[in-house]
């Protein structure tokens, strides 16, 4: 089939792409010539020989394009060191967000914050200015609710196609203000505490916190109320509430102190807070019974009987309930007449008392005693006792029922008979009367005397005998009533005054023995009542603490320890020895009570007042205080009180527990390439707080690397092999500072600091052509100026090494033909090119490194010049339509027409046609080949336009 040809469109003179390509002159596909500097090979080689189909005789123009969107954004900030919390200032930082591509792909669409900010308190704002963008505070911080501050994340996104994004980490440190009081962990205290615990007995510890950090958070404490006499202080850094004084419940047994909290911030910002602590003094039995009167007499009457009431006695006892209760005892050893109520005091007779034959005087020591524990505390006051006499006796006589025989010539006033009679009475005065029988008065009784006597003449009395009777009286009582038998008997006469008894006057009686009775008790109250007896007589008194009660002796230290040593990391609540004393004194004058009375500053150590033991109440540190020297004082309980004190001692023991500390936990340090092996980078120092093994140091690399070494004794890092920074340049060396203080069953402690090694560049590696001895092929019409083909060289170096011009070498231009671009390595063609005057041109390209001394290397180009006729005419159809036709369901391959084209050219290349579809056949139904033959490729579905 024949038809009218299209017109021949006009040759493009070249086609030059943007990635370092050409077009083949012959067959006008694209192909790469070389590889973008930095390593960006052309990546659309094959999509553009696609769209370019390479084929002859159209005249196309296609615009190659390349992938411009290289670069993320960069993020640079420039941020506050830290922000305070709380403030006003709404600005943190500025960040500047640069894209190193051109165009819209160099534009930034949005930087955001898309981690670290949960709760929202930062922003990103746009200046206005391109790329600058403000960190914005939208929130109030506090640091208190993120104590580590925050790592904001940054992420910027450019506008290319497709977009890149870049992040960056922006941390935030929050400086304190101080905005927190400090806090008591109660608000109110309550504890008790003896009375006899002696001054800087441990009481409470107060614990406070504060929510601050630095000396916003440190804190003074403070007694600011309750404390008027001055009984209590606290120690301002470890909270340890003490007894300052004595207390004594009976004086004052409940305070209410008030002690107040004082951060350290500066002045103006200080805050405080305060807390009760309600003390509740123990009252202990610190008071003896105390009589109203100490010493009383006393006089009682004789004759009284048993349980008669003497006297009662009081004595009061200052301390509370059971050490308040008091029972009274009377404390002589020996026996005495009375007995006493020992709840009421009430001193009572226990037997009958008799002035003339017992002690007419007693001293009696009556004893209070108080029921407190462990001990009773007892006093005694002195209660004498005098007896009075009272006249309690009759007088009694030594003979009674006498009879006796007088002559009647007995001459008036002759005495015939002695009355006597004895009264057992102190001093009575006995008197002495007839009763009866002497009605006629021949008789007369002397009353004083007692000598009866004549009073008549005998002989004129009619009867033989005369019974008198008579009786004695000491003025209160009588006598028993005596008779007296006298009978009258006729005997000699005018015997006068010279009669006697045996001459006629005789009397017999019966003896009553009261006079040796009395005699009896005349010795017995001689005895009892001795002078010069002491009435004080140890033997009559038990001991009482009126003497052996004194306090006598002072408490005495038993096997007290020269030292104690102790470890740092000892427990809390843990015994470290027990203090032991003794005092010779009895009760509570041999009371013992410990305490420490200085030495302990930290308040780390508690005496038990009772038992002497020792314990540890807080943290050990020896690193802070490796020593303490606790005044360990002992005090009795008596009174006066006594008291010794002596220096304890407490060494504190170095325990593993600290970790070696870096001076410098991160360090970067630079070093050439070049560097000898034994160079040293850096000596790390590291120290350890401990003693000892503990705190001896030893150094080791743990980052895995051939090229470093770190001495262990020293830690000086050094160069152990040749290094090269083509190979690595950055080394982070990871050092690790063990300590000596590990065993079998606790490991060493160590740290770790990192080093960061940059191994700076010397020009030592030459430029290398990524293609050596390239060739290409080039239309000899091309015109001045084309690019023929674009050389790459990359060198490893960094820096002015790494820059690299181009030129060409030694005779190597073409003869002129070519020129090179030294800073892209574009050659182009620097002349008309002439098939028939050289076909082959070969051209040596050096590429230069800027370093020093510089580097180079050369690489050989092949140019072969393509022979171009003058090809005057443009193939021909013989018509400008050509129909065809073919039915349905044919299979592909199926005929369906040739068509064919003449060109004028003579024979040879130019007058060699070949057959394309330009157009119509978007649907690929059809294919022509070289002989003009078209044939179907696919089911055809419809009409179709050709374009050939």
């Amino acid at each position: 089939m024949t038809g009218k040809s299209a017109p021949a469109p006009a040759r493009p003179a070249r086609v030059e792409t943007c990635c370092g390509g050409s077009v083949d002159p012959l067959s006008d596909c694209l192909s790469s010539t070389g590889r973008e500097k930095g390593n960006r090979f052309c990546e659309y080689q094959q999509e553009v020989q696609e769209l370019l189909g390479c084929y002859t005789g159209a005249n196309i123009y296609f615009p190659v394009r390349r992938k411009v969107n290289l670069f993320a954004p960069d993020i640079y900030v420039q941020a506050l060191p830290d922000i305070l919390e709380n403030s006003n200032n709404n600005l943190f930082g500025i960040v500047r967000v640069e894209d190193k591509d051109k165009g819209v792909h160099g534009q930034i669409k949005s930087l955001d914050i898309v981690d670290g900010d949960p709760d929202g308190h930062f922003r990103i704002k746009a200046t206005g200015r391109g790329g600058e963008f403000v960190i914005e505070v939208h929130r109030l911080l506090d640091r208190e609710t993120a104590p580590v501050g925050y790592n904001l994340t940054l992420r910027a996104v450019d506008r290319g196609v497709p977009s890149r994004q870049s992040y960056k980490v922006i941390p935030v440190h929050l400086a304190d203000i101080n905005d927190n009081a400090p806090v008591f962990n109660r608000e109110i205290y309550e504890v008790s505490v003896p009375e006899t615990s002696p001054p800087n007995t441990p009481v409470i510890r107060l614990k406070v916190t504060d929510r601050d950090e630095g000396k916003n958070a440190q804190v003074f404490l403070e007694i600011v109320g309750g404390n008027e006499g001055g009984e209590f202080r606290v120690n301002p850094e470890t909270g340890m509430l003490y007894t300052a004084v004595p207390l004594d419940a009976e004086l004052k047994a409940f305070y209410t102190l008030t002690v107040s909290a004082i951060d350290q911030g500066n002045t103006g910002t200080r805050k405080q807070s305060s807390a009760k602590v309600k003390i509740n003094v123990q009252d202990t039995n610190d008071n003896d019974p105390i009589f109203e009167i100490n010493n009383m007499t006393i006089k009682v009457d004789e004759n009284e009987p048993a349980g008669t009431t003497v006297t009662k006695v009081t004595a009061r006892d200052k301390d509370l309930g059971e050490n308040a209760y008091i029972s009274y005892s009377i404390a002589n050893l020996n026996d005495v007449p009375f007995d006493i109520d020992h709840f009421s005091g009430v001193v009572r007779t226990s037997k009958l008392l008799d002035y003339e034959s017992m002690r007419r005087e007693y001293i009696l020591r009556v004893r209070a005693s108080d029921w407190g524990l462990p001990y009773r505390r007892q006093t005694e006051m002195q209660l004498i006792i005098k007896l009075r006499d009272v006249n309690d006796n009759r007088p009694q006589f030594e003979r009674i029922d006498c009879v006796g025989r007088i002559p009647r010539y007995t001459p008036i006033g002759t005495e015939i008979f002695t009355l006597s009679a004895l009264d057992f009475d102190y001093g009575s005065v006995i008197t002495y009367r007839m009763v009866s029988g002497n009605e006629d008065g021949c008789f007369n009784l002397d009353p004083g005397t007692g000598v009866i006597s004549v009073g008549c003449d005998l002989g004129d009395i009619g009867v033989e005998y005369r019974e008198v009777n008579v009786t004695a009286t000491d003025g209160t009582h009588f006598a028993d009533t005596a008779r007296i038998q006298i009978n009258l008997v006729q005997n000699k006469r005018n015997l006068g005054s010279n009669l006697k008894a045996e001459d006629g006057a005789m009397f017999e009686c019966r003896e009553t023995g009261v006079r040796q009775r009395l005699v009896d008790i005349q010795a017995s109250a001689e005895r009892n009542n001795m002078p010069g007896r002491d009435v004080s007589n140890g033997d009559d008194f038990a001991m009482m603490p009126s003497r052996y009660g004194e306090n006598v002796h002072a408490p005495e230290f038993v096997d007290l320890p020269l030292e104690v040593k102790v470890n740092e990391s000892i427990p809390l609540g843990t015994t470290i020895t027990w203090i032991k004393a003794r005092d010779r004194d009895l009760g509570y004058n041999g009371k013992l009570v410990f305490g420490i009375s200085g030495g302990d500053d930290d308040s780390v150590f508690r005496l038990d007042p009772d038992n002497g033991e020792l314990k540890i109440i807080g943290y050990l540190d020896r690193e802070r205080r490796d020593e303490y020297f606790l005044n360990i004082t002992v005090y009795d309980l008596g009174k006066p009180q006594k008291s010794i004190s002596k220096v304890l001692p407490i060494t504190v023991l170095d325990e593993n527990d600290n970790v070696p500390r870096f001076e410098k936990s991160l360090a970067s340090f630079r070093v050439t390439e070049n560097a000898l092996n034994g160079t040293i980078i850096f000596r790390v120092n590291a120290t350890d707080a401990d003693l000892g093994n503990n705190a001896k140091v030893t150094y080791s690399l743990i980052t895995d690397t051939k090229d470093f070494r770190v001495d262990p004794e020293t830690g000086v890092l050094s160069v152990i092999a040749p290094l090269d920074r083509e190979r690595q340049e950055i080394y982070e060396l990871r050092i690790r500072a063990t300590d000596g203080g590990g065993d079998q069953s606790t490991p060493a402690l160590f740290s770790e600091a990192l080093v960061r090694v940059t191994v700076d560049d010397i020009n030592d590696n030459a430029p290398e052509f990524s293609i050596q001895d390239l060739s290409v092929r080039i239309r000899e019409d091309v015109p001045k100026g084309t690019v023929v083909m674009v050389v790459s060289a990359v060198d490893l170096d960094s820096g002015p090494s790494s820059e690299i011009l181009y030129s060409f070498g030694e005779n190597g231009d073409g003869e002129g033909s070519f020129k090179i671009d030294k800073q892209s390595g574009t050659i182009r063609t620097a002349k008309m090119l002439d098939f028939e005057e050289r076909q082959i041109h070969s051209l040596i390209v050096k590429a230069i490194d800027r370093g020093t001394p510089s580097l180079s290397s050369e690489t050989s180009v092949i140019v072969e010049v393509i022979d171009v006729n003058e090809n005057k005419y443009a193939p021909q159809f013989e018509d400008f339509v050509l129909i065809g036709s073919i039915t349905e369901n044919k299979p592909p391959g199926a005929h369906v027409m040739q068509v064919t084209a003449k060109d004028l050219d003579p024979p040879g290349p130019d007058s060699r046609v070949s057959y394309s579809i330009k157009g119509g056949d978007g649907l690929g139904i059809f294919a022509i080949d070289n002989e003009a033959l078209i044939g179907e490729s696919r089911h055809l579905v419809n009409v179709i336009t050709l374009v050939l």
